[in-house]
């Protein structure tokens, strides 16, 4: 199945969702698709232990198969189960968003009050959704620590609120948490950033506030957590 297809299957189930009027927030590239659209290739959603049933119930019907499950540690008993149909994928978490690479966790509630509705535009196809506000993705884009989510950083840092974004950063590990800060810094100054950027967002405006992502990599921890 090319991606375009698959694409188009992921805005389907998440139509789905809606229409079952379902609660989720999604998360993951289509999160920061309702801001800067980049193309993603499966589907992130954070939802209630309550709800897990009809989440399954429905993505069985639809011919998704769960590929894995996992239960996590943590405050929120938190679970982690994949779903699976033609190589798209239907990530649930549980619960909670866990960060495998610094222990830390964001809960549903939290996530819930501190989403707004988004159409998430697709390259054929959109769908509304809740997704987190910016703040709070770039959160979870920076303990997640990879090139694609520096990018992801880069995309979302126009026009945000600092201390929120603080606020919701330092949890987990918060060593761990520094050294991705300082790989940020050092991936946006590299000189094919860029370029790297542009490849993957599907935009004609290239509008990233560089000022403001050197501000985000030199985020330091309040001083309350740091005397914790």
């Amino acid at each position: 199945m090319d991606l375009l297809k698959r694409e188009n299957q992921i805005f389907d189930i998440l139509q789905k969702f809606n229409d079952k009027e379902l609660e989720f927030v999604v998360v993951g590239g289509y999160a920061v698709s309702a801001f800067k659209h980049r193309f993603s290739v499966d589907a992130d959603v954070v939802i209630k232990d309550s709800s897990l049933e009809r989440f399954k119930t429905l993505l069985e019907k639809e011919g998704f198969k769960e590929a894995f499950g996992k239960e996590l540690t943590g405050i929120y008993s938190p679970e982690f189960k994949r779903y699976e149909k033609d190589k798209v994928f239907v990530d649930l978490m549980v619960n909670a968003l866990v960060s495998r690479t610094t222990d830390a966790a964001w809960s549903f509630d939290l996530l819930h009050k501190n989403s707004v509705k988004r159409k998430i535009i697709g390259i054929e196809k959109e769908v509304t959704a809740s997704v987190p506000i910016k703040e709070l993705l770039i959160a979870f884009k920076i303990h997640s620590g990879r090139l694609t989510d520096f990018r992801d950083v880069a995309a979302l840092a126009k026009d945000i609120d600092l201390e929120k974004v603080s606020a919701f950063l330092f949890r987990g590990d918060i060593k761990a948490i520094n050294i991705n800060l300082k790989k940020l810094n050092t991936t946006v100054h590299d000189k094919n950033f860029v370029d790297s950027f542009k490849g993957v967002f599907i935009e004609k405006k290239f509008d990233i506030d560089f000022s403001q992502v050197e501000k985000i990599s030199k985020m330091k921890v309040p001083e309350g957590l740091r005397r914790a």
